[in-house]
Parts: C-alpha cells; sequence; structure tokens
C-alpha cells in the first residue's frame, strides 16, 4: 500500500536536485571541492555512480606512482587546488605544511658515499681554506706608524764597511757623552740646596767682594750649561742644519732651549721679584745629555747590526709581503743576500719622523706661551725667563731616547743570537700577519736522521736509495740533506726525473721509464701500494717503484726545545704560523701527537699553495725585515716578535715623549703667567721631567723580555 502511495504521489526528488532547485545550481558541476592529496598508502576516492551521466569533471593533474628505482624524496608535492574557487589561503597554507613534513621526512637523507672519497678523506690530510683577493675578507692590519720615505735613499753600503764608519768617532762620543753627564750632574748640584753644601757660609765673603750669593750660582750654572753645550756639540748642530733647511725636528727645540736658557741665566739677577728662583740650567743641560745618549746609543746599535749582517754573503732574509697568503701580511724568510740592509739602517728612525711634524708645532706654541706670559700680561722683562721654562719643557729628555733605548737592547738580543734587524724601516713593518713555517724552521739540518733502510721485493739497495733520494732532492724538502750522507754511504748516485707530479703525502715521478712514488705510508694506501702487515709507519718514508713497494726508510725526528716556545711568542705577537712544509711527514697530525705543537693554531694550505709560499726564489719579494746568520725558528721568531715590540715601544715612547712636552708647556705657561716663582723653581722642574723619564725605562726594558 505504501508503495502504491508513493508512486501516485508525483515524482520523488533527492538532496541534489533540491539543492540544484534551490541553491546556486553550481554544486552539479562540481561535487568535489578539493582534490585529494594522493598518496602510496592511500589511494584518492572512487567515482560516485551518481555522477556518471552528468557533464565531466575538469581534468585533474595526475600524479605518477613512482617506481623501486626513483627516490621518492626527489618527488615534487602537488599542490592542493580548489576548482573554480581559486587558490584559497587554507590550501596554500595546508599545502606548505605538507610540503615542510616532506623535506622533514628526508632532509638526513645522504647518497650513497663514494668509496673514492672516503679514501681520499681518510688517507689526505685536511687542508685550510684561503681567503682569495676580491672577496669578503678583512682588510690586512697594517702598522699606523710608517716609516716617512725621503725623496733620495742613502747609499746602499755593505754592512761590514757600514760598521767601520759607525766605529769611527764612537769611542770619542762615549768619553763627551760621560762629561756632558757629569756637568749637567754638577749643575743639579748646583741647583738644590743640600745640607752639607750651604751657600749661605759664602754670602759674608761675597758681600765683602761685592757679589751677592743668586748671582753667582746663576753665572756657575749658566757656565755649567755652556760646557754641556760645547760637549753636545753634535745635538745643537743638527739642530742648527734643521733649523737652516727648514725642517726643524727634537734637537731643534732643544737649541732653542739651549739659547734662552743662556740668556736667562745671564740676566736672572736683575729681574725684579724674581726671589731665589735659579735658571734652569740643571734642566736644560740634562736634556742635551739625554739626547746625546740617544745618538750615541743609536749609533752603537746599528754598528751591532751591520757587524751581525757581515757575519756570512748568504744570509736568510726577513721579509714582509703585504698579501701572500690569505690576502693578509705575511713573513717570509729565504736565503739570499743583504740587498738594501744598508740603505735602510741609514734612515730615519720613528722619533725623528714623528719629530718632524711636532717640532714646528712645539717651536711655535712655546714662542706663543712666552710672549703671552710676559708681554701679554705687561711684563717683558719676563721673556727669557718665560721662554726659558717654556722651551725647556717642550724639548723632551726622552724625545731621541723613544726608539734608541729600545733599539740598542734589542740589537744587543739579536746579535747574540746571529740575526740583525734592518733598522726603524724593518721594525716599522711588523704587524699582525701570517709567519711561513718550512721543513727547516722546524728541523735544521743535522735534526732529521734515516735510523733504517729496508728493501722488498729483492731489488737492489743502491737502487731504491738512488731513486729515493733523487726524488727528495727534486721535491727540495727538509729531507734532502740526511737522503743525500745515505746515497753516498751505499754508493748510490742520482738519476734524471721527468714528469714529477706533488700530492698529498708524497709525489710521483718517472726514472728511467719506471714509475716511482715517495710519501708516507697514507700516500702508498692512495695510490693502491699494497704494504706488509705492520709496516703503517708515521715518520717514514716509502719508495714503490711500478706499483710495488720497494723500500722503507724509518727516520728520526729531533725537535729542538726552542720550538714551541718560539711559536707561543710568534701566536702571542699576533702572528699565526703557516706551515708550508715539503716534507711528506710534516702534517700537523704528526707535529700536534708526536711534538705536541699548537697545530689548532696553525694554518696549514694545499700541497700547491705550499710549493708556491716555500719557493726558495719567489716571484714577489716582500719588504726588508731583518737578516740571519742561522737556521731555526727561533733565531726566526726573535727577529719577527722583536721588531714588532721594537714598534710597539717606539710608539709609546713618544706618546709619552709628546704628551710631556705637551703638558709641560701647559703648565710653564700658566705658572709664568701669573708670575709663580716660587713654584716653578729648578728642583720641581727636575722632577718633572724625570717623573716623564720613568715610563720610557719601563718600556725599554719590556721590549726585549720575550
Amino acid at each position: 500500500m505504501a508503495d502504491d502511495k508513493d508512486k501516485n504521489s508525483g515524482p520523488s526528488y533527492d538532496l541534489d536536485d533540491i539543492l540544484a532547485e534551490y541553491g546556486s545550481g553550481k554544486y552539479r558541476k562540481a561535487s568535489r571541492k578539493v582534490v585529494e592529496f594522493p598518496t602510496e598508502d592511500r589511494p584518492g576516492p572512487p567515482p560516485r555512480e551518481e555522477d556518471a551521466d552528468e557533464t565531466p569533471l575538469p581534468p585533474v593533474r595526475e600524479v605518477k606512482k613512482p617506481s623501486k628505482k626513483v627516490d621518492k624524496s626527489a618527488q615534487p608535492i602537488p599542490e592542493i587546488v580548489p576548482e573554480n574557487v581559486g587558490r584559497t589561503i587554507g590550501a596554500r597554507l595546508h599545502t606548505l605544511l605538507r610540503k615542510a613534513d616532506n623535506f622533514a621526512d628526508h632532509m638526513y637523507d645522504q647518497a650513497e658515499p663514494d668509496p673514492e672519497a672516503l679514501k681520499a678523506e681518510k688517507y689526505t690530510p685536511g687542508v685550510d681554506k684561503e681567503e682569495l683577493p676580491g672577496q669578503d675578507a678583512p682588510i690586512p692590519h697594517r702598522p699606523r706608524l710608517r716609516m716617512v720615505k725621503p725623496r733620495d735613499l742613502p747609499l746602499d753600503t755593505p754592512p761590514a764597511k757600514l760598521a767601520a764608519q759607525y766605529q769611527k768617532g764612537l769611542k770619542g762620543q762615549g768619553v763627551r757623552l760621560k762629561f756632558a753627564t757629569l756637568t749637567a750632574l754638577t749643575a743639579v748640584l748646583c741647583s738644590v740646596e743640600l745640607p752639607f753644601l750651604s751657600w749661605d757660609l759664602l754670602a759674608g765673603e761675597l758681600t765683602e767682594l761685592g757679589l751677592q750669593v743668586f748671582r753667582l750660582r746663576c753665572w756657575v750654572l749658566t757656565a755649567l750649561l755652556l760646557i754641556t753645550g760645547l760637549l753636545c756639540c753634535e745635538i745643537l748642530i743638527a739642530g742648527g742644519k734643521q733649523l737652516f733647511t727648514l725642517r726643524p725636528r727634537a734637537e731643534s727645540v732643544l737649541l732653542f732651549a739651549f739659547l734662552f736658557t743662556l740668556a736667562d741665566g745671564l740676566t736672572a739677577a736683575g729681574l725684579e721679584g724674581r726671589g731665589g728662583c735659579l735658571p734652569y740650567s740643571a734642566v736644560t743641560a740634562l736634556g742635551l745629555a739625554f739626547a746625546l745618549r740617544g745618538e750615541h746609543m743609536r749609533r752603537r746599535a746599528d754598528r751591532m747590526a751591520a757587524k751581525a749582517a757581515s757575519q756570512t754573503k748568504t744570509p736568510y732574509v726577513v721579509s714582509m709581503n703585504e698579501t701572500l697568503w690569505s690576502n693578509k701580511p705575511t713573513y717570509t724568510k729565504i736565503s739570499g743576500t743583504g740587498l738594501g740592509f744598508g740603505s735602510q739602517l741609514q734612515l730615519e728612525d720613528g722619533g725623528h719622523a714623528v719629530y718632524r711634524a711636532a717640532a714646528p708645532l712645539l717651536l711655535l706654541g712655546a714662542l706663543l706661551c712666552s710672549l703671552m706670559a710676559s708681554v701679554g700680561q705687561e711684563a717683558p722683562g719676563r721673556f727669557w725667563w718665560a721662554a726659558s721654562a717654556c722651551f725647556t719643557a717642550a724639548g723632551s729628555w726622552t724625545a731621541l731616547l723613544a726608539f734608541a733605548l729600545p733599539y740598542r737592547k734589542l740589537t744587543e738580543r739579536l746579535n747574540k743570537v746571529g740575526a740583525a734587524l734592518a733598522g726603524w724601516a724593518g721594525a716599522a713593518r711588523c704587524g699582525h700577519g701570517g709567519v711561513i713555517v718550512s721543513d727547516l724552521d722546524l728541523f735544521p739540518t743535522g735534526s732529521v736522521q734515516v735510523a733504517q733502510v729496508k728493501v722488498f721485493g729483492g731489488a737492489a739497495t743502491e737502487k731504491v736509495v738512488g731513486y729515493t733520494a733523487t726524488m727528495l732532492r727534486v721535491m727540495d724538502c727538509g729531507l734532502t740533506r740526511p737522503f743525500h750522507d745515505l746515497l753516498r754511504t751505499h754508493g748510490a748516485l742520482y738519476r734524471e726525473v721527468s714528469g714529477l707530479e706533488w700530492h698529498e703525502g708524497g709525489a710521483s715521478g718517472v726514472i728511467r721509464n719506471q714509475e716511482v712514488l715517495v710519501g708516507t705510508a697514507a700516500y702508498m694506501h692512495l695510490m693502491e701500494v699494497p704494504l706488509p702487515p705492520g709496516h703503517n709507519i708515521k715518520n717514514a718514508i716509502f719508495c714503490a717503484i711500478n706499483g710495488q713497494l720497494s723500500g722503507l726508510f724509518l727516520l728520526n725526528y729531533a725537535m729542538s726545545g726552542a720550538v714551541n716556545p718560539s711559536l707561543s711568542a710568534l701566536m702571542k705577537a699576533g702572528a699565526a704560523p703557516v706551515l708550508a712544509t715539503r716534507d711528506p711527514n710534516l702534517i700537523p697530525a704528526l707535529l700536534g701527537q708526536k711534538f705536541r705543537l699548537p697545530v689548532d693554531k696553525m694554518e696549514f694550505p694545499p700541497v700547491g699553495r705550499r710549493l708556491e709560499l716555500s719557493h726558495p726564489d719567489p716571484d714577489e719579494v716582500g719588504g726588508l725585515v731583518a737578516l740571519l746568520t742561522r737556521e731555526g725558528l727561533s733565531v726566526y721568531c726573535d727577529a719577527v716578535v722583536g721588531g714588532r715590540r721594537l714598534r710597539l715601544a717606539t710608539v709609546l715612547g713618544l706618546v709619552f715623549a709628546l704628551g710631556g712636552s705637551v703638558i709641560g708647556l701647559c703648565l710653564t705657561f700658566y705658572l709664568t703667567s701669573v708670575a709663580a716663582f716660587a713654584s716653578l723653581t729648578a728642583v720641581n722642574f727636575l722632577i718633572f721631567m724625570a717623573a716623564w723619564l720613568v715610563p720610557q725605562l719601563l718600556i725599554a726594558n719590556w721590549v726585549n723580555q720575550y
């Protein structure tokens, strides 16, 4: 009955017909809002039977199932594309989440390791990457205080002849220095009040003669100053020449101080209100004595350096190249000649270069302060006193000692170890950078010995020794000399090598149409040369002929106890060692494990760059720093670190010298402008000037403490 009722009631409508009638009318044509994301485990839903007679849907991109040989991680992640609605934000976010999940699932997937790559990584030592020019590399550090280059360099006199020139008159200058110091100290005694030296005892007798004690003391001090000036005549003559050529320096300031102090001593008795303020003859005399001492020390140090450089005709030349390794300054050491050493030794030092710019300002400032303190205060009679005080304060005692004193101390040390610094020009080049360290630096001649020789495969010992010595001679490494001695012991001969090729750990070549491999055990493994069991020795050299192991040479390396402290001193001074070794055994692994060297702070270039950095005849030679007459890293380190310390000590000494001059000039200007005779006494002046001498002495003692 129910079925009949349904048939007579009219047509039936399902949900789709109702939505099509009252809805938007688009549901039929787009029955699915979103294309299902296909996966391997969960396929998309099958099409419904109701949709079979409808208008076909737009084609959907099919994602083919990847085959078993194709990596699933390489397949693209399909996007969820809503039809007729556009790419909505939700669909985009869902797609990004799917891609992120897929990336997280495969981020640690790695390809199958290459056996050859693993083999090379195992048997090849790690090297450091070099920063090439043009990349975002840091600008190399250069010393701020640079040598002022003259237009015409001095004549490049040979070191032996230059040492003889410095020797002439050196002894006489030393005698005059002693007398000048004695007269200056006598002037100091005349300027101070001592219990055992009372000038009041002579007051009665002098009164009868019509003289005054103050006037007598002024005359005595003026005479002592004049005698000191005669003994230090080269300082005053140099100051006069500088003024005549309009290039004043520290000597010119001392010349003005000397002249104004003489004038003040002659007119001191006639100045009203001066009281017992004595002339500053003692201060000026000590300034001249210290200036002569600085000149004498500089001359003695130059003589010692020239004499040390003349001990050999083919010294080791230490030079500085601005961009040799990793685009930064680098020290190198090669065997060469002392060309240019005599010319650099005669150049002006850092103190002269700085005072060339500072002396005119000091002279002008002292003159203006003298005029303002006297004429400006409507007291022109005080001009000689004010000028004497201002120019004496501007002439620092340490002006000529800032370079000479530490230079002499450092030269004495370097002379004992067989090194000679190329004057201020060599020290001015020393700064942060790399230091090329070669085989002979770590192991000088005689430090490596062949302890044992073992031959394999029935090869003749003379042949194996000859082939190995020939290859090492062509490689030009630190093993050339010990294998040369071994060659002569076995009566073998050198052969001709062709097709030499370098590799990490060894080299290959052709001798008499036979391929010869010479290197370490790791190199033999890399070249697929089988080694007998128990022969994987690190400190040994192997020789293989035509792919077969033919010889083993056990080596004994004896490192000096000074190598490790020298490397530490270089690193503390800001010089990073760069291992440019040619010996196949001298790699960071062996040096760190056996000799406990700080290899983690060293740089180890690739084999090609090591050959360039250690080439005995480089294409570019940097500026000369020092000459060495001995092998070894300790001498090399003393020259590099000593030069850097000397430059720093000179800079600090000049800072204190100029600082003392400026502060002293300001104080004397104030005291003379207010006519403070009681405060600006000779004793107080001496104490002030001596206080600035203490830092210079401490700095000079520091320069060779390394």
